[in-house]
C-alpha cells in the first residue's frame, strides 16, 4: 500500500460517498485492520483522530498569529469568549485523564502499525 497522509484520507473519504466506492472504501479498511489485528472501527477512528489534530494544530497557529498582536486584556477576554462558547464538559478531571491517556496509547499503537506497512 502506498504512502496516505491525512489529506489524501480526507479526498477519498470524500470520493467514498458514492455507494458503491462505500462498500469498496468499506472492505479496504476490513482488510487493513485484519492485516494490522486491530478493529475496522478502530482504523476509522485513527484517521479521524488525525483530521481533528490536523484541526486543532491549524486552530492553534491561528490562535498564536492573533495572540500575538492582543494585550493581556484583550487576550483575557478572548478566552472568556472561547470558554463561553465552548461545549460543557461533563467528566471529572480525572476520568478526563484516563480517557486522554488511553486515546494517546491506542493512537500510538495505531500510528506505529499503519507506518510499518507503509499507509502512513
Amino acid at each position: 500500500m502506498g504512502r496516505l497522509m491525512a489529506s489524501d484520507v480526507e479526498k477519498v473519504v470524500r470520493l467514498f460517498r458514492k455507494r458503491e466506492t462505500q462498500e469498496s472504501f468499506g472492505e479496504w479498511v476490513v482488510q487493513l485492520a485484519r492485516k494490522i489485528q486491530e478493529k475496522p472501527e478502530d482504523i476509522v477512528w485513527f484517521f479521524n483522530e488525525m483530521r481533528r489534530r490536523k484541526e486543532w494544530e491549524e486552530k492553534l497557529r491561528e490562535f498564536e498569529r492573533v495572540a500575538g498582536d492582543l494585550s493581556p486584556d484583550e487576550l483575557f477576554e478572548l478566552a472568556v469568549r472561547e470558554a463561553e462558547n465552548a461545549p460543557e464538559i461533563k467528566k471529572s478531571t480525572e476520568e478526563l485523564l484516563e480517557e486522554a491517556k488511553e486515546n494517546i496509547r491506542k493512537f500510538r499503537r495505531l500510528e506505529v502499525k499503519l507506518k510499518r506497512i507503509g499507509v502512513i
